[in-house]
């Protein structure tokens, strides 16, 4: 058994562009399945001696036993290289100090939290939580959708959702944009012609988002596209905006 944790501590110290996943609740599971089908590298945190004799079950999951509030627990979870840090506890009070531990620890890092009140929301934001989710809200609004448009859910929910890879909405960043496309337009940059992708969506220099983006806006290195295509088409199109071909 001693072997067995060291061996989880050196791969830990080697993880880097990794997630950290605090609490590994309902929330927490799914995220770690979630994180897991897309081949992104996660440790989890948690305290719990019942949760983490679950997690020690299964041989492929790395995790540490510890309060996630502390800084030292932080340290060992390599958090100055991560990613992300997702926060899933179901007390909100331990996910705000979280956040304000992580923030402090790494200010570039992404910061997602659960949230089960309302008012819990504004101070997580203050904490400096980049996002904030609350599931049973969400739950409800799903529900609710569910019966004046389940065809519209359903297609989102298969095309966010889906283990298989047909089709998958992506986030590309125009940051490495080749310069022959900088200040050109979005028809200039032929996606659909280059890869057989489609643009649905636009975030202009990281604050305002357009739906359907007109082909004639007008491309920034500090903007974000969405993507929807398969990973082939994807790919091809990320080639395409770096190198211009």
């Amino acid at each position: 058994q001693l072997g067995e944790i060291i061996y989880n501590e050196l791969k830990i110290a080697k993880l880097k562009n990794h997630v950290i996943i605090v609490g590994y609740g309902r929330n927490g599971e799914q995220a770690a399945l979630e994180l897991a089908e897309h081949g992104v590298e996660f440790v989890i945190v948690d305290r719990r001696d019942n949760v983490i004799s679950r997690i020690h079950d299964n041989p492929d999951l790395l995790y540490i036993r510890g309060d996630a509030t502390h800084e030292d627990v932080l340290e060992q979870a390599n958090i100055h290289r991560a990613q992300a840090l997702i926060a899933t506890t179901p007390n909100d009070a331990d996910n705000v100090f979280v956040v304000l531990t992580a923030r402090s620890m790494n200010p570039g890092l992404t910061v997602i939290s659960r949230a089960s009140e309302l008012e819990s929301q504004m101070k997580l934001k203050r904490a400096g939580a980049t996002n904030v989710i609350m599931p049973e809200r969400i739950g409800g609004q799903r529900m609710a959708k569910l019966v004046h448009q389940p065809d519209v859910v359903e297609f989102l929910e298969y095309i966010l959702l889906q283990k298989t890879q047909d089709v998958s909405l992506e986030e590309l960043s125009c940051k490495n944009l080749a310069q022959c496309f900088v200040g050109k337009s979005i028809s200039e940059l032929r996606v659909r012609e280059i890869s057989g992708a489609n643009i649905i969506g636009l975030k202009i220099s990281g604050a305002r988002y357009v739906f359907n983006p007109d082909p004639q806006m007008i491309l920034s290195r500090n903007d974000q596209l969405f993507v929807l295509g398969n990973p082939v088409q994807i790919e091809k199109l990320k080639v395409a905006m770096v190198t211009g071909e």
